[in-house]
């Protein structure tokens, strides 16, 4: 933890690590790249690696922060999805974890109340050396961002809930292709239901998603098949005709696309119940 009894003003710097800072009191001023931030008591910012940071003296007296030093493993030859996987058709898959995560720049939030608890904790922890101690708090840190960025979007979430926006959208086309997964895809009764332009709604949702509304409802019906795979005796043939396949070719190919590999194959693989 950092406190300043007199005027502070941040170290002029390009730092190779990025920092996510957090203010108990008082006021600390910062520049990144040009756009100054004001970071009040229970607000935080964060703090990109190789963008230049600075500050004028103007953090005040009796300032008190504590900040994170942190570094993001990129491969910058993968290609990292901009968009977060949707929970209800993304089971897991080697690609799987291969995507952002936006963290919210700054700001404050109910969930900040905790932080300063956690943030010393994590402090209290470092402080004392033990065997796999960094990677405890490394995982400690990782939750900690999961659940600031959880409740920003909640945040977000309630906002766009009033002004209509795509992410509600999004998410009543799922909640309708879930209700009909079992059913061949139809773009009408979909615009019908939603009271909505389905080019509208297509645009909408891929916006939001990354994805088709067709390639969501593709992989919820192959979802459903693996999880029958996983829990029944059901053979191929009788898992594409309970998912209203008319054809068990067309099926399979359908699954290949999504999977990477037949049914068939993919049932000799799994351990069944």
């Amino acid at each position: 933890m950092n406190r300043t009894d007199t005027v502070y003003t941040h170290p002029n710097r390009i730092a190779d690590f990025d920092v996510f800072l957090f203010v108990l009191q008082g006021c600390m001023q910062v520049i990144e790249e040009g756009k100054e931030y004001k970071v009040r008591a229970n607000e935080h910012l964060f703090l990109k690696s190789g963008k230049q940071h600075w500050g004028l003296p103007a953090t005040s007296p009796g300032t008190t922060w504590l900040w994170i030093h942190f570094h993001i493993p990129f491969d910058r030859n993968c290609d990292y999805r901009v968009h977060m996987p949707l929970p209800e058709i993304d089971y897991y898959q080697l690609d799987h974890y291969k995507y952002l995560i936006p963290m919210p720049k700054y700001g404050a939030s109910t969930f900040h109340s905790a932080m300063e608890h956690r943030l010393k904790a994590l402090a209290a922890a470092y402080a004392i050396p033990e065997e796999h101690g960094m990677t405890h708090i490394s995982i400690r840190v990782f939750q900690l961002f999961l659940d600031l960025q959880k409740e920003f979007a909640l945040q977000s979430n309630g906002k766009e809930r009033k002004s209509g926006s795509t992410e509600t959208i999004s998410k009543r086309v799922m909640a309708y292709l879930m209700e009909h997964c079992e059913q061949d895809f139809d773009s009408m009764c979909l615009a019908g239901h939603m009271n909505l332009n389905y080019s509208y709604l297509s645009s909408a949702f891929k916006a939001q998603t990354g994805r088709t509304i067709v390639d969501a409802h593709a992989r919820l019906r192959i979802g459903k098949a693996i999880d029958w795979m996983l829990n029944s005796s059901h053979n191929v043939s009788e898992i594409s005709e309970q998912l209203g396949y008319s054809n068990p070719y067309y099926f399979s190919r359908v699954f290949k696309k999504v999977v990477g590999e037949s049914p068939s194959a993919y049932m000799r693989s799994l351990y069944r119940t």
